[in-house]
């Protein structure tokens, strides 16, 4: 198998293009797509076999959880029934953008969820009608891909396609961080700093560990 290059700027092929790689998502294939920060991989949230192809594409242990995406911020509430003030408020600050947030579920149960702000993933994700999990593009231990070349470089033979949106804006991952009750923890430190989080946060009333 060999990716299925679609190039993003033939904005006569735009929709068409949007249209394919949503459907092979659909028929359970992985697809690779530009954000604001890096390329991302996804694949359909409820297709096992998809998910493992996606695991042994990366070579990513399966300890290491995939995020889901949501094409608005409000999406958040189908996942996560219920918002803490602090996670409201950084929702509100940062969503739609590069800012990955893992939430406590019932059962120990935990899940990381992103809206990015780029509009080819928001397209994407409303055009294939399904929940997507996703990660970034890159094997693991390696530095992520920031254009369509270097998702082809790793993933030619692994992916289905690619949706080529030129260069990612930023070249560096999202910020990642864990919801704790009334804290936050930094699991990885990307677009977002620290001082930026804490500006939108009393912190007063808010524990930082990084």
């Amino acid at each position: 198998m060999t990716a299925e290059i679609l190039r993003l700027d033939d904005k006569d092929r735009y929709l068409e293009n949007i249209r394919t790689a949503a459907q092979a998502l659909r028929s359970g294939g992985i697809v690779a797509f530009p954000t604001e920060t890096v390329y991302g991989l996804g694949v359909c949230a409820d297709n096992d076999t998809a998910i493992d192809n996606l695991y042994s594409a990366k070579q990513r242990s399966r300890d290491k959880k995939l995020s889901i995406m949501i094409a608005e911020p409000g999406d958040v509430t189908k996942y996560v029934k219920q918002i803490t003030p602090i996670a409201g408020r950084l929702i509100s600050s940062f969503w739609p953008g590069p800012l990955t947030i893992i939430f406590d579920l019932p059962d120990n149960r935990t899940v990381g969820i992103r809206n990015s702000s780029h509009h080819v993933v928001k397209d994407l994700l409303n055009a294939a009608g399904i929940s997507i999990v996703s990660t970034s593009a890159n094997i693991s231990g390696r530095p992520p891909a920031t254009d369509a070349q270097q998702v082809i470089s790793s993933f030619s033979d692994k992916v289905d396609v690619v949706l080529d949106g030129g260069s990612a804006e930023a070249g560096k991952p999202s910020t990642v961080i864990k919801i704790v009750d009334n804290t936050f923890e930094i699991i990885r430190h990307g677009v977002i700093g620290k001082e930026r989080l804490n500006r939108c946060l009393n912190e007063d009333c808010l524990s930082i560990r990084s």
